[in-house]
């Protein structure tokens, strides 16, 4: 069942926003105000908490075309694509079913990652000729190197990123195994997911860096949650396919 707010369509793409996604919008927009108050006193309160703002609206309008760019690979492909939605975490696009063939996955895994980094480059490429220190330069100079994390981040090798898509697109296009891919790429995200884990515990614990450390421990949880569920779900899925009408019976 879809949760959130519809707010709108984009190319026949229902557009939701999870209640959770303005907490991050504000938590995002104070922590910029907050560091270009220190590093541009001069632009004043007003504009400083404005441009803030515009930031936190701008990095989730990234966060839109990501996911917009995995969407539009899987319509072309000719699978539906029920919604987007924006949340706490950044997004995620409900894809109605899975791609024919590896080829095929990777396109629509690889096509968010290409979005991001297209994005860095035509921002990093607009901030060169802005005025050097202006709220414009420096608001899309750090959107650009936001958008180059975003890309770098999603290609780590494990579920539920996209990097975990690539990788369990490559398994299977080895081994023949759509199975085995996801297995693969799920056990990878479990080891991605207790290592971001134990980073955020030991930055609590050696540098009492409680916000940093609580984000990446809380991102990591949901890496292994997410990468438990994709595991559950390709078991019973196999389970369901190795069952003849003589079981049933």
């Amino acid at each position: 069942m879809q949760t959130g707010w519809r707010v709108g369509t984009l190319f026949g793409i229902p557009l939701f926003i999870d209640p959770s996604w303005f907490l991050i919008l504000i938590v995002v927009a104070i922590a910029n105000a907050l560091g270009w108050q220190n590093a541009y006193p001069e632009w004043g309160i007003a504009l400083q908490w404005g441009t803030g703002l515009v930031m936190a609206l701008l990095l989730f309008g990234s966060v839109l075309l990501h996911e917009l760019g995995h969407s539009l690979v899987a319509l072309k492909q000719g699978i539906a694509v029920n919604s987007i939605t924006l949340y706490l975490f950044g997004g995620v696009a409900s894809i109605d079913r899975e791609s024919k063939t590896p080829g095929q996955a990777f396109q629509v895994a690889i096509a968010g990652p290409a979005v991001s980094f297209s994005l860095f480059i035509l921002l990093f490429l607009v901030a060169g000729v802005l005025p050097i220190g202006s709220p414009m330069q420096v608001l899309t100079l750090d959107l650009s190197r936001i958008n180059l994390v975003l890309t770098l981040f999603n290609l780590l090798p494990g579920l539920p990123l996209d990097g975990g898509q690539v990788f369990k697109a490559a398994v299977w296009k080895i081994t023949g195994n759509r199975f085995k891919g996801v297995r693969w790429a799920a056990m990878a995200g479990r080891i991605l997911g207790w290592t971001a884990i134990g980073l955020g515990v030991a930055l609590i614990v050696l540098r009492r860096d409680y916000i940093n450390g609580l984000w990446i421990a809380f991102l990591g949880r949901f890496a292994v949650r997410n990468a438990d569920a994709y595991s559950r779900s390709t078991d019973l899925q196999e389970a369901l396919l190795s069952l003849k009408a003589v079981d049933a019976m």
